[in-house]
């Protein structure tokens, strides 16, 4: 994405934020809104076509055009910062990440994108979270992981939400990581894909525990919700200098190709 149509897509962004149409944007030559999934090495994608449910959800329930399809993209990658919503899920531990993939994503997050970590393993504690943990902690060192207030935007970027939700509640609360006023990283330990995967006939993969009421309905709207906090709060700033932040890293040594 050239940084002409980065601008443009901010615009696009902005729209969104004020209630405008985004097809009204998209007239200007934009693309659709691509969602990535995050590449780990040993880390499969635990709920497969779930995000790309999500990202039809969000198109079919709001003003926001979506590409269908998810990019599948490594933490080192530039495409990166074509995305303004990346997504890690995961039900294992994996290794630590490289550190030029950290230096990637901590330019990514810096810069106006958004990280949704997503722990598809249903119990508390769990290889997956210590590793999530041990790597957050060095993609932002200085910002403590912490609970996410009920006054977060993330709770009425579209519907108003009072609670959190999942396959599971394993935790009733998002955690998230603060830069300045903003958390670009936030973090559900209640496997909240997983409420949203389907069968190839249509139906639910998995069932909803303890499946109170609606709480697929919910984790459906707090799922988009996620994706309009990132459309709309966070993916705000002004990223059109990413390229040359990205040009001067590779020449003082701190950007891996």
């Amino acid at each position: 994405m050239t940084d002409l149509s980065r601008r443009r897509f901010l615009q696009a962004s902005a729209l969104v934020a004020a209630g405008l149409s985004t097809r009204s944007a998209l007239a200007m030559g934009e693309p659709p809104v691509q969602a990535a999934r995050l590449i780990v090495p040993g880390l499969e994608d635990p709920r497969p076509g779930a995000l790309e449910f999500l990202m039809g959800e969000v198109q079919a329930n709001s003003s926001v055009i979506t590409a269908s399809e998810v990019a599948s993209l490594d933490a080192g990658s530039a495409a990166i910062f074509d995305h303004p919503l990346l997504v890690l899920a995961g039900d294992r531990g994996f290794e630590p990440l490289s550190a030029e993939a950290l230096s990637n994503l901590r330019l990514f997050v810096r810069e106006g994108g958004f990280l949704l970590v997503d722990d598809a393993t249903g119990v508390p504690d769990s290889d997956f979270d210590r590793c999530v943990r041990r790597d957050l902690g060095r993609l932002l060192p200085g910002s403590e992981l912490s609970r996410i207030g009920r006054d977060h935007a993330v709770f009425r970027s579209y519907f108003l939400m009072r609670s959190v939700s999942g396959r599971v509640l394993v935790h009733p609360y998002l955690e998230g990581l603060w830069v300045g006023d903003i958390t670009p990283v936030l973090y559900s330990t209640n496997d909240l894909l997983g409420a949203l995967q389907r069968r190839p006939d249509g139906r639910w993969s998995h069932e909803v525990v303890p499946g109170r009421g609606d709480q697929r309905l919910q984790a459906r709207r707090l799922a988009m919700n996620l994706v309009l906090f990132a459309l709309t709060s966070n993916y705000k700033r002004d990223a059109v200098h990413v390229r040359t932040l990205i040009e001067r890293m590779r020449r003082q040594g701190g950007y891996g190709d």
